[in-house]
């Protein structure tokens, strides 16, 4: 009689932190890869932006922590803590930690989404928890801030001692594709209204001249389109309360970084809608597996008020999605009508959060904080995406 043989026990968990500095890139870069490849990562934490967003960093100075969690050999999960030091008043000071983030506004103006630990799929809650406990055992650590994220993953997060606070919460959107297998489909998908104004469009500017949907495929060519996309996104953003990120060297450099990398091109696609030579807009997308994340877009103004190019571009980059077995368009964060006239989905939530240490200087922090809110109200409220505080 053949007996069965026993399961084999699983390792325990090695969890470990670690200033970052140049030596560990290399080894640190194919921990990472590897790992990505068997968890349940967006683009905004696969390398292609993790090692974009280091190379903005000098980590000679030990502002970078790295928390690895190991079993065995292998390394099953990772998280990168951007580390500030912020001077309060009376000579106070208190140290904060930042996923994926420097604490830095011109820096963090990138703006990161989807932002997680990076996890080995079969063990999340565990690898979750092995990291909130490392964390809390680093005495100088008074607050942590994790966003933008979803509710799904900061429910895996257990800080002990620790307080919650939500600095920041928003809509985000997202078109379904599963199981679709053209436009005409997607567009079924959609209100009959929305549907209108899209085939609308498409006509009206078809009978003028055929539509061109471009992608960019060189380096040159995706410098120059960077650049484009540059100037219109001044126009329409600088006077705002939010301003341009490309008037910040720290955000157009990242991204220029980012599309000319090589070990990046595949994930970042950058389309153009053209009308003869004409560019009617562009649009920036990150791709990561089978989800295409819509990161921002360009247009140029249109007088006829019954197109709309905004809504005509984002289909014609969903059919190509459709094509490619893409099953999820990510309008990402923020609200915004179109999003929502494309969106087949119901919205989900994404938000800032605050970890922080129950002790009286930050307890104080909070009632300050509060009193802040009360006077300023609204106007608090507007700006409070430019606030890092």
């Amino acid at each position: 009689m053949q007996m069965e043989k026993e399961p084999m026990l699983s390792l325990p968990f090695k969890t470990s932190s670690y200033h970052l500095d140049e030596s560990h890139m290399q080894q640190l870069a194919q921990k990472w890869v590897t790992l990505q490849g068997k968890a349940n990562s967006s683009a905004f934490i696969a390398w292609f932006w993790i090692e974009r967003w280091l190379a903005q960093k000098n980590l000679s100075t030990h502002n970078c922590l790295c928390v690895e969690v190991k079993q065995g050999q292998d390394t099953v999960g990772l998280a990168l803590f951007g580390i500030k030091t912020k001077k309060v008043f009376w000579g106070l000071s208190f140290n904060q930690y930042f996923l994926h983030k420097s604490g830095n506004i011109k820096e963090d103006q990138t703006w990161i989404e989807h932002n997680t630990f990076l996890l080995h799929k079969d063990y999340e809650q565990q690898l979750a928890a092995e990291i909130c406990q490392q964390l809390a055992k680093i005495e100088q650590l008074d607050d942590i801030k994790i966003g933008l994220s979803s509710p799904d993953f900061i429910n895996k997060l257990n800080f002990v001692d620790f307080k919650i606070r939500t600095e920041l919460s928003s809509p985000a959107y997202l078109a379904n594709l599963a199981g679709l297998t053209s436009l005409d489909d997607y567009l079924a998908t959609l209100s009959k209204n929305t549907r209108s104004h899209i085939k609308r469009s498409i006509k009206i500017l078809n009978e003028k001249s055929p539509l061109r949907l471009v992608l960019a495929t060189d380096a040159t060519e995706k410098n120059t389109l960077l650049k484009n996309i540059a100037d219109l996104h001044r126009i329409k953003w600088r006077s705002t309360v939010y301003g341009s990120g490309f008037d910040n060297p720290c955000f157009y450099n990242f991204h220029q970084g980012l599309i000319q990398d090589e070990n990046s091109a595949q994930n970042c696609r950058l389309y153009t809608l053209y009308q003869d030579d004409i560019a009617l807009g562009h649009l920036y997308l990150l791709t990561q597996g089978d989800r295409w994340s819509f990161y921002l877009s360009a247009l140029n103004f249109n007088e006829d008020n019954r197109i709309k190019v905004g809504l005509v571009i984002h289909s014609l980059v969903i059919e190509q999605a459709i094509k490619q077995g893409v099953t999820v368009y990510d309008f990402l964060a923020g609200e915004a009508q179109y999003k929502n006239s494309l969106s087949n989905a119901p919205p989900y939530e994404q938000h800032i959060y605050c970890f922080y240490r129950n002790k009286p200087l930050l307890l104080l922090r909070e009632r300050l904080r509060k009193c802040k809110r009360i006077i300023f109200g609204g106007l608090f409220s507007s700006l409070r995406m430019k606030l890092n505080d």
